[in-house]
């Protein structure tokens, strides 16, 4: 008998639309923490954190985060994380995604640099076909504000 590998089945196949739902919403939440152990707890208890859509998405996170906590510097958020509604540019053009805005500042640089505000953005891309997720991703081709005012 041949074991079907757990990696790499999809992870639509562990989704309702209602499951779909509450994902997106509890996902959403964790993102907004910045902390991968946040992130990290969605994806287990959905049981797709060995998923290969999973894998992908973690590794874009945690390249993400990379980019802006300097090691020995206490990189720290500043303020409320904040989301907005765009549209993908690139690959997934005219989808729906989620606009993660946050700003932070690496308190134990040197000064003055310890007192510069930085502002970063991200795009969370949830693929929902049929009200079912097929995939979850981090874009960062998405239309910026002033152009998601024009469309509207």
């Amino acid at each position: 008998m041949i074991k079907k590998d757990f990696a790499t089945n999809t992870i639509s196949e562990k989704f309702t639309v209602e499951k779909t739902q509450q994902f997106q919403n509890e996902m959403n939440i964790a993102i907004k923490t910045m902390e991968l152990m946040e992130v990290m707890k969605v994806l287990i208890q959905y049981n797709i954190i060995k998923n290969k859509e999973s894998k992908e998405f973690l590794n874009a996170f945690i390249e993400m985060n990379e980019k802006w906590q300097k090691q020995n510097e206490d990189s720290v958020l500043v303020g409320e994380v904040q989301t907005r509604k765009s549209k993908c540019i690139a690959c997934e053009f005219g989808k729906d995604m989620t606009v993660i805005e946050y700003q932070y500042k690496h308190s134990g640089a040197p000064v003055p640099y310890n007192r510069i505000v930085y502002q970063n953005e991200f795009g969370m891309l949830y693929d929902i076909k049929d009200g079912i997720l097929h995939d979850i991703r981090i874009c960062n081709a998405f239309l910026n504000k002033d152009e998601m005012h024009k469309l509207i």
